[in-house]
């Protein structure tokens, strides 16, 4: 079963690490090797790196005498680089037959420290400070070019955000090989201290103007910054209505700087046709997906959409063709109440086959969500309905249980929906680093229109911190229903897949029931009342292929969902530990993982019989 996945990696790892050698013709000469001497202080892979020679040698010719120059002038500027301006770099050839290595001999000289003079700062409080603080260069410190050349932007760019739309930065290296010293010069001309003068907005007018001016984040007659043309350009396109926003400050070397704001509205009309084939623990299906949006209706700030998805599943289990259907209609309303406010309503229509049943039947939704003073906290409030009927139930489940989860009977979920979120982290798909944090509390009750009394907690936290290349990355998320009657079927809980607990299929680390149907031993999940999950990655680079970046992972998940008649012991997590490749592609990391299980496989526990669970998904796990 899990041969395949096992030799797609095999043979990616191996397409993305392997060369071939080129042969050569006998008697003809040909570059065997590239040696080093005297490189105490730089690895001789580091040297390597980016030689002509390396392309002569793989092609099995014989070494040109004027590549063998340049890569000598090459290797001479990577100890320049790094501040050893004393550096000598000689060569010579030695041939043995067809064989001919090429040996440097390298003399380092002692490195240069480094000496930093900053000239023409205005006295702003704290601005010497961050211009120092983003160099990453002390005194008395090993000289770097690359850190010095990654710094020179931002050097700039502080002063500026400051107020000073004018300034100019005259930034040298001064080499003092009598010395051994490295000087860092920044020269400033501030120019006068700016301030925001005209504002004209072009490509946009009415209330969507409106929009546009409520999200300046910079007004007439305020302290000129950066940081705020940023802001408001972020925001513009959050707002999700314009195809290109250009903003342009008029730095004129006066004090005041004009500003021009060029919108281009998207279109208003948008079709999306698509289908596929998927496979899960329940079903095969062939499944196609039509989705229409129209921005600017039935109101200028309105956003209305269709999205139908309908399918044909295969249930493995008995062989059966069923269909599968969502169809929703949402329409969103963009600055409802105040800036920023965006109300939801929508409407529809699930059908959906599972392990245990399926389920069918119209649902109706209404939220509210608005950033909370920042826009890295936000806050949401909702109200949802949905009319539940069962069909198809899996043998398995039998009357006693079909009793237990409502199965027997027309279900009613009505819920009030509240959520907390805290945002802190530096992208939202492809993070490095940061926090997130949410709170999810749902209350069914009978006054919000179901016929289930019940509240839902969801506490969950993620946290990322870099490691020179390495990014950690953890996560915990706990659910419980604190229940006065029954839990509706469809609201329970189950883990496992590819963003829950990688050791085991989706959906199937959870209460279930197992026996024989059709001669078929099988494991129906049908979800419990409280959740613990938790993740440990770490994600680490490899290699590009066709310009797109190649990452790893190795994991470990643990998680347990248990029924209402049993404990949930932290200390007693199924554990996973796996693998994973991740390739960034402008959609998305496309993402494999392998997980192997590491304890609790025996008799009683879900899914015994697998150890192994293969995945294949877009976007990171969390």
């Amino acid at each position: 079963m899990f041969a395949r996945p096992l030799a797609a990696l095999a043979l990616l790892a191996a397409a993305c690490g392997g060369t071939a050698a080129v042969a050569h013709r006998p008697g003809e000469e040909y570059l065997k090797q590239i040696d080093f001497e005297g490189n105490a202080r730089l690895s001789t892979t580091t040297l390597r790196t980016g030689l002509a020679l390396h392309r002569t040698q793989k092609r099995g010719r014989a070494p040109d005498p004027y590549l063998i120059g340049v890569d000598a002038e090459r290797i001479r500027g990577e100890y320049l680089r790094r501040g050893y301006f004393d550096v000598d770099v000689r060569y010579r050839t030695e041939r043995k037959g067809d064989e001919t290595t090429v040996i440097y001999t390298v003399e380092e000289g002692v490195r240069a420290t480094t000496r930093v003079a900053i000239r023409g700062l205005p006295d702003d409080p704290g601005l010497l400070e961050k211009v120092r603080a983003a160099l990453p260069l002390e005194d008395g410190a090993p000289f770097s070019y690359e850190a010095y050349e990654k710094a020179k932007e931002s050097l700039e760019a502080i002063v500026e955000d400051a107020g000073y739309a004018n300034v100019k930065l005259d930034a040298q290296v001064i080499a003092d090989r009598a010395n051994h010293t490295a000087l860092v010069d920044l020269a400033y001309d501030p120019g006068p201290k700016a301030h925001f003068g005209t504002i004209e907005i072009n490509g946009v007018d009415g209330r969507l103007r409106s929009a546009v001016e409520e999200r300046l984040q910079f007004q007439t007659g305020q302290t000129y910054s950066t940081a705020a043309i940023a802001a408001t350009q972020r925001q513009l396109y959050a707002l999700g209505r314009f195809s290109t926003v250009h903003i342009q400050p008029d730095r004129n070397d006066t004090a005041e700087v004009a500003v021009t704001v060029d919108v281009a509205e998207g279109a208003k009309r948008e079709v999306k046709l698509g289908g596929g084939v998927g496979m899960d623990p329940a079903t095969y299906e062939v499944r196609g997906r039509v989705g229409y949006t129209i921005t600017g209706w039935p109101f200028t700030m309105h956003t209305f959409s269709l999205d139908l998805r309908p399918a044909y599943a295969r249930l493995r289990q008995t062989g059966a063709w069923e269909p599968r259907i969502r169809a929703i209609a949402t329409d969103e309303r963009q600055d409802l109440f105040w800036t920023h406010g965006k109300g939801i309503v929508q409407g529809g229509y699930n059908y959906l086959a599972v392990e245990a049943y399926t389920s069918y039947g119209p649902l109706a939704r209404l939220a509210f969500e608005t950033p909370v003073f920042t826009d890295k906290v936000k806050a949401r409030v909702g109200w949802r309905i949905e009319r539940l009927d069962f069909r198809t139930i899996n043998p398995l489940v039998d009357q006693a249980l079909q009793m237990r989860l409502g199965l027997n009977q027309t279900q009613l979920v009505g819920a009030y929906e509240q959520s907390a979120i805290l945002d802190l982290r530096d992208h939202p798909t492809e993070t490095t680093f940061g926090l997130y944090g949410e709170l999810r509390v749902v209350e069914g009750t009978r006054a919000a229109g179901g016929n289930y009394d019940y509240v839902q907690l969801i506490p969950e936290l993620r946290g990322y911190a870099p490691l020179g290349r390495v990014v950690f990355a953890a996560r915990a998320r706990w659910g419980r229903f604190f229940v006065k009657g029954s839990v509706p079927a469809t609201e329970r809980f189950y883990s496992g897949g590819s963003v829950r607990q990688r050791g085991f299929s989706e959906r199937h680390l959870s209460p279930q029931v197992r026996g024989d149907v059709m001669g078929t031993t099988e494991d129906v999940p049908y979800g419990g009342d409280e959740l613990l999950e938790t993740g440990l990655e770490s994600r680490f680079p490899i290699t590009t292929i066709k310009g797109m970046p190649l990452g790893g992972v190795l994991f470990l998940d643990g998680a347990d969902v248990v029924d209402d008649d049993q404990k949930l012991r932290p200390s007693k997590l199924h554990w996973a530990a796996g693998i994973g490749l991740r390739l960034h592609t402008i959609v998305g990391p496309i993402r494999a993982d392998l997980g192997y299980r590491l304890n609790r496989t025996g008799p009683g526990e879900p899914d015994p019989d697998s150890k192994f669970a293969f995945h294949i998904s877009l976007g990171e796990a969390f």
